[in-house]
């Protein structure tokens, strides 16, 4: 009978887990808590972070907010600017000063043509023959005249001396194709105003 209470092995099973562990397993355990701990402690700090992180962009998206209506408080300002109207006053009142100055216009300081009136054309019934042409013209602050055939300074080459106003007339010769006829005027300076026409033959 004594075999049957030899087994002692099932003793062992009934002590506490910790208590038979050797001491690399209690290691290896305590470094893997130690690492779930720093895990967790890196995952909750990143959470963290994460939620400031998104908060601090919420605030930035509702700060320029503000901003357009303080832009808005500004736009009145101009509206302000243009509404004073004695800016526009003064304004009217140097437009007065300019009609005073052009009223006394000065008066022409070389001899002038006030008017010229003349064919520049002669139809000619042959190339033998002549026909009259008559010119008129009036002047301002001219003392002298002249009439010239073929040049552009009727005084340097005249034909004939002329009034300075006068209906004026000339014959023109049919065998010519064209011809240049010039009235100079000259005033009590000496200066010279030349009004040259061509005529041409029909």
């Amino acid at each position: 009978m004594e075999p049957e209470t030899a087994p002692l092995p099932s003793s062992s099973p009934s002590a506490e887990p910790g208590e038979g562990a050797t001491p690399e397993e209690k290691q290896k355990r305590g470094l893997l808590i130690a690492l779930i701990a720093v895990a967790g402690a890196i995952l909750i700090a990143l959470i963290v972070l994460i939620v400031v992180l998104v908060g601090g962009r919420g605030d930035t998206t509702a700060a320029p907010l503000p901003e357009p209506t303080t832009s808005e408080t500004t736009s009145p300002e101009p509206t302000e600017s243009e509404t004073p109207v004695p800016s526009e006053e003064p304004s009217e009142e140097p437009a007065a000063s300019p009609s005073a100055t052009a009223a006394p216009p000065p008066p022409p300081q070389s001899p002038s043509f006030a008017t010229f009136s003349g064919p520049n054309r002669a139809t000619c019934p042959d190339t033998s023959s002549s026909v009259a042409i008559t010119w008129s013209w009036s002047s301002t602050n001219a003392v002298n005249a002249w009439f010239g055939i073929g040049t552009n300074n009727a005084k340097a080459e005249p034909f004939e001396s002329v009034p300075t106003t006068a209906t004026y007339t000339f014959n023109y010769q049919c065998s010519e194709a064209s011809q240049r006829y010039t009235v100079t005027l000259e005033d009590a300076a000496g200066r010279l105003t030349h009004k040259t026409v061509e005529i041409v033959r029909q």
